[in-house]
């Protein structure tokens, strides 16, 4: 049974956890908020264009219909005269309309932070569990959605019902004025009303956004023993990091004893899968030490480094392995193995000294 099922969670979402969860499509937003926006700058641009506007597409409408006798009032002339209303009316409405879909699209990014993804129209199979629809239902998020969205019908109404009142003393000079004109003051009662409610919708979802936020954080929080994973998972575990900085210092130290193999006196070899170089100096160490040793293709390289720069190599598959597993590099070889170093570095030197010699006589 994984414990961290119960376990409190306490810790606030690392920024691992949150960059996992945007990738996922998870973050947090608010409808209200867009819905409050569009509507405040819906009212605003149709005031830009003036209410007049409103009423000149209206009046047109109905003075094209007053010009008209009853005998020219067929089915085509009522057909041309609504086509060229409609285009007139869309001509007002689109550029609005564009600009509408333009804000909805650029807000909801910013709430989102500019992310595109498809993970969340991957269909989730266990959403189609009963038992987990039935605790979807009842459960504590989905009563606060509830009073969320009543507690804002009731402040939206009351505000919408108040600017109302206010406007209905004006209803009576409606009925003195004429087409265009009526049709003019209508809209911008309309407007008037429409502001308020947009106003009233923003701060909702200004509110709803803070609510969300906080929601959507409350919902990432982590385990201690969460955090703890996480961090051993980015940082690696310490047994594997001491393996790895140990693995690093053996990389250093075969490059450092690669660049000895030049001035090593001799290459034992075994003669395939080892090779230890040698280097005796007996005015400071007591017994000749260990300057590169490897294995295989490590080996394969120290011989023809020895090669390049005409190192002897001697075969000595005994003593080449014993070397090998025995002595690290840098050290002094141990006693037991004076004997066999001994013999080894005398036949290098007799051959270098037969070498000078042949050399002097030609």
């Amino acid at each position: 049974m994984d414990l961290q099922l119960f376990a409190e969670r306490t810790e606030e979402p690392t920024p691992r956890r949150l960059t996992k969860a945007r990738e996922e499509g998870r973050v947090a937003r608010s409808h209200d908020l867009v819905a409050g926006i569009g509507l405040v700058a819906a009212t605003l641009a149709v005031r830009g264009l003036g209410a007049s506007a409103v009423a000149q597409v209206a009046g047109g409408m109905t003075g094209a219909f007053e010009n008209l006798s009853p005998a020219e009032l067929t089915p085509e002339s009522t057909g041309a005269l609504l086509l060229d209303w409609s285009l007139v009316l869309l001509r007002t409405v689109l550029p609005i309309t564009l600009a509408l879909i333009a804000i909805g699209v650029v807000v909801g990014a910013l709430q989102t932070q500019f992310i595109f993804t498809l993970r969340a129209l991957v269909p989730r199979f266990q959403t189609l569990n009963p038992i987990t629809g039935l605790t979807r239902i009842f459960s504590l998020r989905t009563l606060t959605e509830v009073l969320k969205g009543l507690i804002k019908a009731v402040a939206i109404g009351y505000i919408a019902y108040r600017k109302v009142l206010d406007l209905v003393p004006q209803f009576p000079n409606l009925m003195a004025q004429n087409v265009p004109a009526g049709v003019a003051a209508v809209a911008d009662m309309l407007l008037d009303v429409m502001l308020a409610v947009g106003i009233a919708f923003l701060a909702v979802g200004i509110l709803d956004y803070a609510y969300q936020y906080w929601e959507f954080r409350r919902s990432l929080r982590m385990t201690k023993q969460e955090v703890k994973q996480e961090y051993r998972e980015q940082e690696g575990a310490p047994e594997l990091k001491s393996r790895q900085r140990q693995r690093m210092r053996e990389l250093a130290m075969r490059r450092r004893a690669l660049k000895e193999v030049p001035n090593a006196d001799v290459v034992v070899t075994n003669p395939t899968h080892f090779a230890v170089a040698l280097k005796y100096n007996a005015a400071e160490d007591a017994a000749p030490r260990v300057v590169a040793k490897g294995a295989d293709l490590l080996a394969q390289e120290i011989k023809k480094i020895a090669r390049a720069h005409d190192v002897p190599m001697v075969e000595n598959r005994a003593l080449a392995r014993g070397l090998y597993y025995d002595v690290e590099v840098g050290r002094l070889i141990p006693p037991e193995y004076y004997q066999a170093v001994a013999e080894v570095l005398a036949f290098v030197y007799n051959l270098r000294r037969q070498s000078r010699q042949a050399g002097q006589e030609r």
